[in-house]
């Protein structure tokens, strides 16, 4: 089975990434204070699921790594199966409180992502990312940074 990195591009996939706090590299960007969408950061109504998910900290960087198994059912393959769409629309990620990546996605995305994604911060945190599917079920799954 072949994974597939996820490329981003202007019109399948719109990524904004703000770190928790400024970074001398020039990897991680300058913090920024973003708002999760209500429907993404709803965790009383989220699901949790199984995403493998990798993230290593080196000199105040970390790298993350979500793998999300979701079948990406687009509105043609919906209805060539006689199924009903279903896909990825929002994928967030925090840490404690404060959003670290926030992407807003659509039926482009491909079957069973893999998102990689950088921000400031140190081990033992706990990063928690949280994906909204099109029948707006949210699911989430955490991991604490090594």
């Amino acid at each position: 089975m072949k994974k597939t990195l996820l490329v981003l591009s202007s019109i399948a996939f719109m990524a904004t990434n703000v770190a928790a706090e400024e970074v001398a590299t020039p990897a991680a960007p300058a913090a920024t204070e973003v708002k999760a969408p209500a429907a993404a950061s709803a965790t009383a109504e989220a699901t949790e699921v199984k995403m493998k998910i990798k993230a290593k900290e080196k000199d105040g960087v970390v790298k993350a790594k979500v793998a999300i198994s979701h079948d990406m059912l687009t509105y043609d393959q919906a209805k060539k199966k006689g199924k009903e769409a279903n896909f990825i629309t929002h994928i967030t990620a925090t840490v404690g409180d404060k959003v670290v990546y926030d992407a807003s996605t659509s039926q482009f995305l491909s079957k069973n992502p893999l998102v990689k994604f950088q921000f400031a911060g140190k081990k033992g945190d706990e990063l928690k990312i949280t994906y909204t599917q099109l029948k707006g079920e949210a699911f989430f799954a955490t991991k604490k940074i090594k």
